[in-house]
This record gives C-alpha cells, sequence and structure tokens, in this order.
C-alpha cells in the first residue's frame, strides 16, 4: 500500500488501541444483546437475545452461549459450525458452512446451525476490525474522502484474502477525525449479495481497546451510497467486552 494508506491505517489502529496493546491478548469475550428484523425473517426470533460470544484473537474461532434463549452452545471455525444443548449434546453441524447458502436470499430462511455461522463470522469480524486488517494476504487501499451527513469521514476498502470467513471479499470502512472506525459497509454473500451498512456509535474502551458498543445495520443503497434508518436489519447493543 502507498504512503498515504500505511498513514491512515497506522492511524486508525492506534485509535482503536495500538498494535502492541492489542498483540498482548489472546481472547476476547462479549456480552452483547443481538436483534433486528432479520432473525425473524430468517425464522429465529430473539436467538440471539442476551447472548455472550468468546472468540479467538489469533485464528478464525469462536462460541455462543446462551443460544436461541435455551442455553444452547456452539462452535464456530470457517469450515465448520457447531451446535450444542444444555448438556453438551450436539443438536446440529455443518461442514463448509458457506456453501449451505448458495441461491440464498434475504428471505430465506435458515437452519440453526446456519444462523450460528453467520452470527459467528459476522461477530467476529466486528469484535476484531480494524486488527483484523493486518491478516495476511488482506489488500487495503484508501479512498477519497465521504461526507456523512456534514462529518468528513476517511475510507478504507480492504479486501480479505480467500478463505477468510467474512460478508464480501471487498468492504468499505469509514474513520472519523479521530480514526474510529463510524461506518462500515459490505454485501453478504450469503443473503444473495445484499448490500449492508452498519453505523457504529458509543465508543468505548475495555483493557485499552476501543470499540464501538452501539451498532445498528441497514439497507444501503448503491446508486447513491445512502441508507434508510427506517428498517434495522440487525441492532448490536455490547454490554461489557473483556480481554485475556
Amino acid at each position: 500500500m502507498n504512503t498515504s494508506t500505511q498513514q491512515l491505517v497506522n492511524k486508525v489502529l492506534d485509535a482503536h488501541g495500538g498494535i502492541q496493546n492489542a498483540g498482548k491478548f489472546q481472547t476476547l469475550k462479549l456480552h452483547t444483546n443481538i436483534g433486528g428484523a432479520v432473525w425473524a425473517v430468517k425464522g429465529h426470533e430473539n436467538a440471539l437475545a442476551d447472548v455472550e460470544f468468546t472468540g479467538s484473537l489469533t485464528e478464525q474461532k469462536a462460541s455462543w452461549k446462551n443460544l436461541f434463549q435455551s442455553g444452547y452452545t456452539s462452535s464456530f471455525e470457517a469450515g465448520k459450525v457447531a451446535l450444542y444443548d444444555e448438556k453438551g449434546a450436539l443438536i446440529e453441524e455443518l461442514k463448509n458452512p458457506k456453501e449451505s447458502f448458495k441461491g440464498h436470499t434475504v428471505e430465506t430462511p435458515w437452519a440453526k446451525a446456519q444462523l450460528v455461522y453467520f452470527s459467528s463470522y459476522a461477530t467476529w469480524n466486528y469484535a476484531t476490525a480494524p486488527f483484523n486488517f493486518l491478516v495476511p494476504g488482506t489488500e487495503i487501499t484508501q479512498l477519497e474522502d465521504w461526507n456523512e451527513k456534514g462529518a468528513i469521514l476517511q475510507r478504507l476498502e480492504v479486501i480479505y484474502p480467500d478463505g477468510f470467513a467474512t460478508h464480501s471479499k471487498r468492504q468499505i470502512f469509514y474513520f472519523d477525525a479521530d480514526g474510529l472506525l463510524k461506518r462500515h459497509d459490505y454485501w453478504p454473500e450469503v443473503l444473495g449479495g445484499s448490500s449492508a451498512v452498519q453505523i457504529i456509535e458509543n465508543h468505548k474502551n475495555f483493557d485499552g481497546i476501543v470499540t464501538g458498543t452501539k451498532r445498528n445495520i441497514y439497507a444501503l443503497n448503491d446508486t447513491d451510497n445512502s441508507y434508510s434508518t427506517d428498517l434495522v436489519l440487525v441492532s448490536i447493543d455490547i454490554l461489557n467486552v473483556s480481554f485475556e
């Protein structure tokens, strides 16, 4: 990447706690309440109400507690997900889970294990950005600034490598004057490539790492890069974060 892009990446990483501090930790834990319209459409309303997420900071591995309001737990890695009942017995699993979404649209119902895959990789990505920009093979390019309702935001186009579990290879991140992540655009392949924008607010410091604790996801209009807040597709309220 060129010098200007590298300078912006460095500013952004520093604003969120810095590489040196982030590198001290191996695991993150989130207590969160996730809502929005998409879960009912997929047949699993309130599936992620009051849940706990644990994710590795060195590889794409994660787990949930209290899924589907049933005390269910899960395991996730890029090539496999599994759902377990309160006693630890296997309920569902998916190998090569991304393949199971072929032909899906926003309206296509999900099996429980598909919801586990989507919510696991998405939350892992949200929780590790912008530090996941450092994943080997990731390409980063600075785009022209964007005027977001009067606020000038700097933008980075991030292209993740093949095999990395995420919404879409190409994503765009927007940062304020302090380098904090304020907006995130992507095109979820498991939802048929529909366009989405995440608005990130209420940044807080946890163990020296800064992250937005209020996140709402809306439909993105690719024609003019705008979005309407009338329908919240996904809402994420992060109640606590800890690192180990």
